[in-house]
């Protein structure tokens, strides 16, 4: 069974295991390894960057059978290979997850329920729904209980339950979630919201890390 070491470590480099490595469609060659480091694309999330054996991760993704598999132009042999994550790229995307995850349990308390979010670059959002008729949140308030929250500098800790990972934000609670984070809640200056919609009984709460 693969080591999804990305579940359980922030570590940006390592050794792995290459057993196997095929041609892929857009002459393109998988690569799977006998563990990783490397966030496939999803849960909102998009891939990591980095390096094998220094050549350019192109995408990671996960198949049908769980097996992370990492795209490259060139074939590798099979056996020992380094890789190497990008920092700035997974740091950047770590936040943005994070930060979903803070809104959604700040607006939580107000009554709402988070039911969808993408953590991307210029696209983040946390999306809501209303099944108590709550009041939507004022931008600055929200913003205000966020930059608290933030010089709080709250824990982000990840726990297994029956299988399934969570992830914690303090005291606040927690989510499952297979995605990447900060170690806490200090990471996150530069947050802002930058517009709320409330359309019928869906909220959606856009923001951007601003550093």
């Amino acid at each position: 069974m693969q080591d999804k070491l990305y579940l359980t470590s922030n570590s940006l480099t390592c050794i792995a295991e290459i057993l196997e490595c095929y041609h892929s469609e857009n002459e393109r060659y998988a690569v799977r390894l006998d563990k990783t480091l490397f966030h496939p694309q999803g849960g909102g999330q998009p891939c990591d960057k980095g390096t094998i054996n220094g050549h350019e991760v192109l995408h990671v993704a996960q198949n049908r059978d769980g097996h992370v598999l990492h795209y490259l132009h060139v074939r590798l042999p099979l056996g020992p290979v380094e890789l190497h994550i990008d920092r700035a790229h997974r740091l950047e995307h770590a936040r943005l997850h994070t930060a979903g995850h803070l809104i959604g349990h700040l607006v939580e308390r107000i009554g709402w329920q988070a039911v969808k979010a993408h953590h991307w670059r210029g696209e983040s959002r946390v999306v809501f729904r209303n099944p108590k008729d709550a009041l939507p949140p004022f931008l600055d308030d929200l913003s205000n209980r966020c930059a608290e929250q933030i010089q709080l500098a709250q824990p982000i800790s990840i726990s297994f339950q029956e299988g399934r990972r969570e992830v914690a934000i303090g005291s606040l609670g927690c989510y499952p979630c297979g995605g990447t984070h900060v170690e806490n809640t200090s990471e996150l200056n530069g947050l802002k919201i930058i517009r709320i919609k409330n359309k019928k009984d869906e909220l959606s709460i856009h923001y951007e890390m601003m550093n």
